[in-house]
């Protein structure tokens, strides 16, 4: 069978207030008794403790670089990186730093630090033993933190005198300050003895590597460029040199072929006057002109035989071998020309080859030669470097600045640091509270006393009627059981009991409904909270107040509920009904309508005293043993003549199931008048009422709830 979920969305809470209040106040005595035990302790420290006094000194770290001068400084700043300014706090706490000031002030012949231990004294420590000894208790009673993740640093000193505390304080950080700007000296000082010891060195180099590129200059024959006679200069000026007489051939050549085409007659020697410039050709020209002119008119005046035709013509013949003659000297010049160019062309050409060919052979020296000088440059370079940097480290002693400021003197502090009274009573107090508490918790809960359902004080008191004519004094209400609200029926209205009992099964067993009615679930938590914990099984005895339908009801939707919850039940019915699944009426059997291992006892009342017979209820009890989780003893209803109060003792819960007409008060009486008024606390009430019933608040009167009221107060 599947055990059923649990909805607790509805539920009451696990953790009961009241009950841990009533331990607590129970044990009232041993909670304060431990509570003044710690006040004690405390109050006792107090007096034996030396108060102890804490002076502290704040210190800005500066990450912005204070510079005198344009200078970089050998040893830079801290800087303004969070680790960087964190690194520092331990840089305070070095034993180096610490030891400087545990020397300067002189702390090791301090009583408060030389002074040895018990060990010491007993076991005979070494020479150096105490002084280290002192040492560490000196440098545990140094503390520095930073603040925040700020750049500010407090470091503070704590010490049974308060001046001793801010001096020293001031001493750490004075300490601190002049060692950063000591480190800084120190660094310049050590570079600039590295520079100058260096700087020999570099200018033999530097004077060597200039010396090489000298050296190898001249055996090379490489001149410098700025005096304008290097091959490329050379090679550059011969370049130019043959364009412009390659150029002056070129027009050489075009005039002589020009004065070639020209011819010996009048009209070339006259292109040959504009090639060349000739005088000569020009008034050759012009005489032949002016001779041909004339001859043209004295022909035409004279005739062809005239003598001064024939005069003019030997002129114009004359003239024209003239003009021939000066043709083939200018064509003869022209030519003289042509080929000196050409020669000088062929002169550069040679001169040019003869350039390029040595400085091919020259680059081969340049590279090397380039070599050289970067060597020569960069020595050059490195020892300008560090002249300067020397000068530099030289100037910069004794202008160094500290990036550590301070900004909080430490002053002797007028309230002690520890103890603190206040705090530590008042602690001490909360704990011993605490303590006590848990002590009272732990012991469990307060067995109450029981009381004899027999004896006369159980009995309710009568109420008190004065002899005089007063009215008569009301006595103390009785208490109300717990109640456990209301129970609706899934039957039919009017139906048995046995036809109820098989509803309320269905209902519960219905296939698919893997969750408890949660009214059904809702009883069952409160009757599990009322119980205190012991050992299997839990005894609840269900009775009524008239009929024992309620009770019958109550049992078997109880019985079922738990079943339901995977719980193993027996049910025990008090009477002398025999089930038809019996043969002797005394046996263990199912239940047909509750489906529950069932048991009857023969009679209400036991056979012997003292006699545990397996037919009565105690010797039911006593073979069911551990094999149940809970027994439900269904009872007679409390009207019935021959109620055994055992039955009430043996039970862990006494349920009266009421109908909805029957008051909680009325239960209450009966069970005072039967067991005594105090018993009542171990009872509770439960309404069975058919499902077309008015709720129970509807049915109660004012005068039930006002008994609800005064029920409640009395058990408050």
């Amino acid at each position: 069978m599947k055990p059923a979920s649990i909805d607790e969305r509805t539920l009451t809470p696990l953790f009961d207030i009241g009950a841990v209040w009533a331990i607590l106040w129970a044990r009232r005595v041993i909670v304060l008794a431990i509570a003044g035990a710690a006040v004690l302790l405390a109050l006792s420290y107090l007096a034996v403790t030396k108060p102890s006094y804490t002076a502290t000194a704040s210190i800005l770290i500066d990450p912005r670089d204070t510079r005198a001068t344009n200078f970089n400084n050998v040893l830079p700043g801290i800087g303004s990186d969070s680790a960087a300014i964190a690194s520092q706090v331990f840089v305070i706490q070095s034993p180096d730093l610490l030891g400087a000031v545990f020397k300067s002030q002189k702390l090791d012949s301090d009583p408060e630090f030389a002074g040895g231990g018990l060990a010491s004294r007993l076991f005979g420590a070494g020479a150096s033993a105490p002084q280290d000894a002192a040492f560490k208790r000196f440098q545990s009673k140094v503390s520095v933190e930073r603040e925040g993740l700020t750049y500010v640093i407090n470091v503070s000193f704590t010490s049974p005198s308060p001046e001793k505390a801010a001096r020293i304080a001031n001493a750490i950080v004075d300490q601190y300050r002049a060692g950063l700007v000591g480190e800084r000296e120190s660094a310049n000082s050590d570079v600039n003895t590295l520079l100058t010891d260096r700087i020999s060195g570099l200018q033999k180099d530097v004077s060597d590597a200039e010396r090489t590129v000298e050296d190898f200059k001249t055996k090379h024959n490489i001149v410098n460029s700025t005096d304008g006679g290097t091959l490329q200069s050379q090679l550059d000026q011969l370049t130019t040199q043959l364009i412009a007489a390659q150029g002056d051939a070129d027009q050489a050549k075009d005039r002589y072929n020009q004065a070639l085409a020209a011819g010996s007659s009048p009209a070339g020697l006259a292109k040959l006057a504009d090639i060349l410039t000739s005088t000569s050709a020009i008034k050759l020209r012009d005489d032949y002109n002016q001779r041909a002119t004339e001859l043209a008119s004295l022909q035409t005046m004279y005739g062809p035989r005239h003598p001064t035709i024939g005069r003019l013509q030997s002129e114009l013949e004359r003239l024209k071998r003239l003009m021939s003659a000066e043709a083939d000297r200018i064509r003869q010049q022209l030519k003289a020309s042509y080929d000196l160019a050409v020669q000088n062309v062929g002169k550069l050409q040679d001169k040019l080859e003869a350039l390029r060919q040595q400085s091919t052979n020259s680059n081969i020296a340049q590279v090397q030669l380039r070599q050289l000088e970067s060597k020569a440059q960069a020595a050059r370079a490195v020892l300008d470097d560090y002249l300067k940097r020397a000068q530099e480290t030289s100037q910069m002693q004794g202008v160094q600045t500290s990036e550590a400021r301070k900004i909080g003197v430490a002053s002797p502090p007028v309230q002690p640091t520890w103890p603190k009274p206040v705090l530590l009573l008042l602690v001490s107090a909360v704990l011993g509270l605490l303590a006590g508490c848990g002590l009272a918790l732990a012991l469990g809960p307060v067995s109450q006393p029981q009381e004899d359902p027999q004896s006369p004080t159980a009995a309710v008191p009568e109420p008190f009627v004065d002899r005089k004519d007063s009215a008569p004094v009301s006595p103390r209400p009785l208490p109300v059981p717990a109640n456990f609200g209301e129970y609706r029926l899934p039957g039919v209205a009017g139906g048995t009991a046995y036809s109820n009992i098989k509803a309320i099964r269905k209902q519960l067993f219905q296939t698919g409904n893997e969750t408890l009615s949660l009214a059904v679930l809702k009883i069952m938590r409160q009757m599990v909270l009322h119980l205190n914990d012991h050992g299997k099984p839990f005894v609840i005895l269900v009775s009524s107040i008239h009929s024992s339908f309620e009770a019958r009801i109550a049992g078997a939707m109880l019985g079922i509920g738990m079943q339901r919850a995977d719980q193993n039940v027996l049910m025990v019915e008090i009477g002398d009904r025999l089930s038809s699944a019996t043969t002797d009426g005394a046996g263990l059997f199912i239940d047909g309508a509750t489906g529950l291992q069932t048991i009857v006892c023969s009679s209400v009342a036991e056979k012997s005293p003292g006699v545990a017979d397996r037919n009565s209820f105690r010797g039911i009890l006593a073979e069911a043993g551990s094999a149940f989780d809970f027994v439900l003893v269904i009872a007679p209803s409390l009207n019935e003549n021959g109620w055994n109060p055992e039955l009430f003792a043996k039970a862990d819960l006494a349920l009266l199931a009421l109908s909805p007409s029957e008051q909680p008060s009325e239960a209450a009486r009966l069970l005072a008048q039967k067991f005594g008024a105090g018993q009542i606390g171990r009872s509770a009430t439960l309404v069975v009422a058919p499902a077309d019933a008015r709720p129970a608040a509807a049915i109660d009167s004012p005068r039930a709830a006002g008994e609800q009221r005064r029920s409640a107060a009395a058990r408050g």
